[in-house]
């Protein structure tokens, strides 16, 4: 896989060079080379995608916060996610992604109630706004009916009379 994915870099490499202001094959050519365990020119690429086509830059944003959420980069992940959802407000998948890395960074109260970081629910609600009946929009209103609904903590001993 990463000798096929080694010649589609080379290919893409050889389309930037007859049109390298192509943001498709910038972002193909980022995709390529991180196939092909070649990460920082991947996300180098992805970047100069984005920036050379803004009115599209929420998906080559979405796809450099996909791979940071595959390697664990949290942070870098909301970042990118914030990113595209700036770009493009109207790209739900982006929304959705930015809430689901924005609630592990929830925390908790002492009684085990989650506390959202801020733009967790905003993400959610967003999601929904503009796909209601989207493949995610069921994980999404779950989220959001779990961030706003309040948990019981009270405890009652059914032994005691």
């Amino acid at each position: 896989r990463t000798a096929i994915m080694g010649e589609a870099a080379a290919s893409y490499s050889k389309a930037m060079e007859l049109n390298p202001t192509e943001a498709g094959y910038a972002n193909n050519f980022g995709l390529a080379l991180i196939q092909a365990g070649q990460r920082d020119e991947g996300m180098a690429m992805l970047q100069r995608a984005a920036a050379s086509d803004p009115a599209n830059a929420g998906k080559y944003y979405f796809n450099v916060g996909a791979i940071l959420t595959n390697s664990g980069d949290v942070d870098g992940a909301i970042d990118a996610f914030r990113k595209a959802t700036e770009a493009q407000p109207d790209y739900a998948g982006a929304h959705y992604q930015l809430g689901m890395s924005l609630v592990g960074k929830a925390t908790f109260s002492p009684e085990g109630a989650m506390i959202p970081v801020e733009g967790t629910l905003e993400a959610f609600q967003k999601y929904l706004e503009l796909q209601p009946n989207g493949a995610d929009a069921e994980t999404a209103k779950a989220m959001v009916a779990t961030l706003t609904t309040a948990v019981d903590t009270s405890f009652t001993n059914p032994n005691k009379k």
